[in-house]
């Protein structure tokens, strides 16, 4: 019963659609995969490893734009650093829309102006000595529970956010805003990656009441709402309080609402932004940190060359930290809307496209990056290639406004890492060395559980496995 109901309401969305889209998209968009009647691309939309089978359209219709239509959407995937970078990177406000956070709203450039003060070069400079300080915690925290590398990432990522955000000085502090933190990045990674719910393919569904059959992406969303609203009030609230009281430490929250006083909207969007550093850091730092080990138990050589600790002097760090972006990024698809009609190239681009970049095929292009599949840092060291930054971090005016502080704390644990600990693949039961097996980023914590460290001889004592 409940099947069929679903399926009506589904089909209901699509015929409702299906005449508005209809002469909106018999303009020439850009090339893309032939649809079915009615359904257009909707069963082409891929579910799971979406990043690869975006790179496999854009070859079968040999271009690096490619569109995707369904009753109600267009979809543009964007395979290119050129076309990301036309249309997202320096473009204008049109293509400057954020499909997951925000629209380009005077609320949206407000927050970013306001990110951009509290995470400059000077917010960098008054972090650092306390990013340094960490580093043995998070040492110390790998040789005690090697096999959690995941959990000791997340608590050490976790306390620097808590810091710079909000002024905490550890995890420890509050640990169910920790834990709700961990909760509200699971939410954004369950919502964010498209095609997870029925509505991302059929806009129209949003127009359902919660309580109806196939609406449960509504309540999933209520749920999520609420955790997230949690998180980012409870240490806010501190922050002012502790503020009132005179007991503040310096933080991005307490020196934007000193500077900014008076204006509830502006102190909105200090509340918000910070809980995005908060929660957006410890997901993005743990990831990256992640990559580091199986990269460095598949090159030892690598590992071998990098035995050092000045950043200035630190040409061969700074290119492992660049590969290990590049490699495997943080964030595999970025999401962008356009607020108007466009064209671009000849080609028709509707108000309201759901835009796609493809990071992972940007940072894999062969012309870019020869044997991309590879762990090379000679490509950076010597042959001068394109660092991956910009791609890993968003794009032109849209890049990260925390890259600064997100790039020095990188740089820090891995010099840190690789300076003391040596990083070797698994050992099964009998002995013999576990290759590890480089798969997608949901898959980090299963894969290469067991990649474990030994303290090097001359640094640390002995030069036992530590697990």
């Amino acid at each position: 019963m409940f099947i069929l109901l679903d399926v009506l309401v589904i089909a209901i969305a699509v015929l409702s659609s299906y005449w508005i889209a209809g002469r909106r998209q018999s303009r020439h968009l850009p090339p893309g995969p032939s649809g079915l009647p009615v359904l257009g691309n909707a069963l082409q939309i891929p579910r799971g490893r979406e990043h690869l089978a975006f790179v496999e359209m854009g070859r079968s219709v040999g271009s690096d734009i490619v569109a995707l239509k369904i009753p109600g959407q267009t979809f543009l995937v964007l395979n290119s650093h050129e076309a990301i970078s036309d249309l997202l990177g320096q473009a204008a406000d049109g293509w400057s829309g954020n499909v997951t956070l925000a629209n380009n709203t005077p609320r949206f450039r407000t927050c970013r102006k306001l990110m951009r003060k509290g995470l400059g070069p000077s917010a960098v400079r008054s972090f650092a000595p306390f990013l340094q300080r960490q580093n043995p915690f998070l040492l110390a925290a790998l040789v005690r529970s090697p096999d959690s590398y995941d959990e000791v990432f997340k608590r050490a990522t976790g306390r620097i956010s808590m810091k710079i955000a909000y002024g905490y000085h550890g995890v420890e502090a509050d640990e169910e805003l920790f834990d709700l933190a961990v909760e509200a990045n699971r939410c954004f990674d369950e919502t964010a990656v498209f095609g997870v719910w029925m509505v991302d393919l059929f806009p129209a569904l949003k127009h359902i009441p919660s309580w109806f059959p196939g609406a449960e992406f509504k309540r999933y969303a209520a749920r999520a709402h609420a955790v997230v609203t949690n998180v980012v009030n409870k240490p806010f609230d501190a922050v002012k309080e502790h503020m009132r009281e005179g007991t503040a430490d310096g933080s991005y929250s307490s020196m934007l609402l000193q500077s900014e006083q008076g204006n509830a909207d502006t102190e909105d969007c200090i509340k918000w932004t910070a809980g995005s550093i908060f929660t957006g850091q410890m997901n993005t730092t743990t990831a990256t940190l992640s990559w580091f080990l199986p990269a460095m138990a598949l090159h030892p050589d690598v590992q071998m060359k990098a035995q050092i600790s000045d950043r200035d002097a630190l040409p061969y760090v700074t290119a492992v930290v660049r590969e290990v972006l590049r490699w495997h990024p943080v964030v595999d698809l970025i999401p962008r809307a356009t607020a108007h009609d466009d064209e671009y190239r000849g080609f028709f681009i509707p108000a309201k496209t759901a835009v796609i970049a493809n990071v992972w095929a940007v940072l894999r292009d062969e012309s870019v990056y020869p044997q991309a599949d590879r762990f090379i840092l000679e490509r950076f060291l010597e042959h001068g290639a394109r660092a991956p930054t910009d791609a890993a971090f968003g794009f032109g005016r849209r890049i990260c406004p925390g890259i600064l502080i997100a790039d020095e704390s990188v740089f820090l644990s891995i010099a840190s890492m690789l300076a003391t600990l040596d990083i070797s693949k698994a050992k099964d039961a009998a002995g013999r060395a576990v290759e590890p097996v480089v798969e997608g980023l949901r898959e980090l914590s299963k894969t290469f559980q067991g990649v474990y460290r030994a303290p090097l001889e001359g640094r640390c004592g002995s030069h036992t496995p530590v697990c």
